[in-house]
């Protein structure tokens, strides 16, 4: 085996070593966001807004990544030109994949006009649902998880804010105007959903460039194991 395939075979294995953390990462995250996300799922199902679908997304791309790194792994030890290139395409038909996914969200999230106006509404409507046991959790989940307090503000409580405006306060079924969050959940709530959506995103594009990347070399390793058995058969 020459000096290139070499190289270029110790390029897919470090490819294929990234995936496997990505891969990890993907389905680690995924759990965590999901776990998170289901004290949210109230709150974000009051602006029609999907998000939960995110985290069982990001667990089934982490399974199908830590699966696809082990045919490119299996590829480069056994020198396979078939498992190389079947490998290969899979990435391609992933990354395809990808941005016809990546653009049907955008589309959706432009034709939805997702804004922090739809997020305060939907907030202010659980408000007005507090008394009820599975509503209350929610409202103060949010309000202790982002430190933000009312929709807009403190005021939509009126005089009865709830503890979960506060930080350290003694009673646990009244917050004093004057120590309650400053800044509404509408606001915290809608910056959150922008910050995870813009961090999904960009980890997206990221694997898509590993993914490209891979493929590439996976292809180049496949080409320089035929050439080196053509030679063999004419030497």
């Amino acid at each position: 085996m020459g000096c290139a395939t070499s190289i270029v075979k110790y390029l897919v294995f470090l490819f294929n070593f990234i995936f496997v953390l990505a891969g990890i990462a993907f389905i680690v995250i995924g759990v965590l966001i999901k776990l998170d996300v289901s004290e949210f799922k109230q709150v974000l199902d009051k602006i029609d807004l999907p998000f939960s679908v995110a985290p069982i997304l990001m667990i089934v791309v982490g399974v199908v990544v830590f699966v696809i790194a082990f045919f490119g792994c299996c590829g480069a030890i056994k020198e396979s030109t078939c498992l190389l290139t079947t490998y290969a395409v899979i990435l391609l038909v992933i990354l395809i994949a990808q941005i016809a996914v990546g653009i049907y969200a955008f589309i959706q999230t432009k034709e939805t006009s997702f804004k922090e106006s739809d997020v305060q509404s939907g907030f202010a409507k659980l408000i007005s649902d507090y008394g009820i046991k599975t509503t209350k959790e929610a409202v103060d989940f949010v309000q202790e998880e982002l430190k933000c307090c009312g929709a807009k503000d403190k005021n939509d409580w009126h005089s009865q804010i709830p503890a979960s405006c506060c930080k350290g306060v003694q009673d646990p079924n009244y917050c004093p105007a004057d120590k309650a969050y400053s800044s509404g959940c509408g606001e915290e709530l809608y910056n959150f959903l922008i910050k995870s959506f813009n961090i999904i995103g960009i980890v997206i594009i990221v694997i898509a460039a590993v993914e490209l990347f891979g493929a590439v070399f996976a292809l180049c390793l496949s080409s320089s194991i035929k050439n080196n058995e053509r030679r063999g058969h004419y030497a």
